[in-house]
C-alpha cells in the first residue's frame, strides 16, 4: 500500500478530531461531514485503492454504526462514521489493520488505567485518539518496509 496524500489527510483529520473527542467526549457532525467532503476530491485523484476495497471499508464503518445503534451508543456514532469514512478512503485492508492496532492500544491503556484505579469499569474512553494512533503505527510499519 502506498501512503499517498489521502492517508496523511485522514491521519491529520483524525488527530484533530481526537482533541475534540478528548475534551468533549464527542465529535461534532459538521466535523465529520467536512472530513467526508475532503475525502471525495482526493479519492478522484488517488486511484491506487480499488473501488471494491473502498466499498468494503465503508461497510466496516456501517457495521460499527449498526453496533452503535443496537448497543445504545456503547460505540459512539461519531467513531462509527469516522471508521466508515476512513474505510472508504483507505480501503478494507488498511481500516482492518488500523482497527486491530487501535483496539490493542485501547485495551492496553484501559487495563493500565483500571489497574492504577484512574478509571472505573463504567467510564467511557474516547476512541478517536486510538484511531489516530493506529493510523500512525500503520504508517510507521509501512514506511519501514
Amino acid at each position: 500500500m502506498k501512503l499517498g496524500f489521502m492517508y496523511w489527510y485522514i491521519a491529520a483529520v483524525t488527530t484533530a478530531g481526537s482533541i475534540t473527542d478528548i475534551r468533549k467526549k464527542s465529535v461534532p457532525v459538521w466535523f465529520l461531514f467536512g472530513m467526508a467532503a475532503g475525502v471525495i476530491p482526493i479519492a478522484l485523484f488517488e486511484r491506487n485503492i480499488p473501488l471494491m476495497a473502498r466499498v468494503l471499508g465503508f461497510f466496516v464503518g456501517a457495521l460499527f454504526l449498526l453496533v452503535s445503534v443496537l448497543s445504545k451508543e456503547a460505540v459512539g456514532k461519531g467513531d462509527a462514521i469516522m471508521i466508515g469514512i476512513s474505510g472508504a478512503a483507505l480501503g478494507f485492508s488498511a481500516i482492518s489493520v488500523i482497527l486491530c492496532i487501535s483496539f490493542f492500544l485501547l485495551s492496553v491503556i484501559s487495563l493500565g488505567l483500571l489497574v492504577i484505579k484512574r478509571l472505573g469499569r463504567k467510564d467511557r474512553i474516547p476512541f478517536f485518539p486510538f484511531l489516530a494512533a493506529g493510523e500512525y503505527v500503520l504508517a510507521g510499519i509501512l514506511l519501514c518496509r
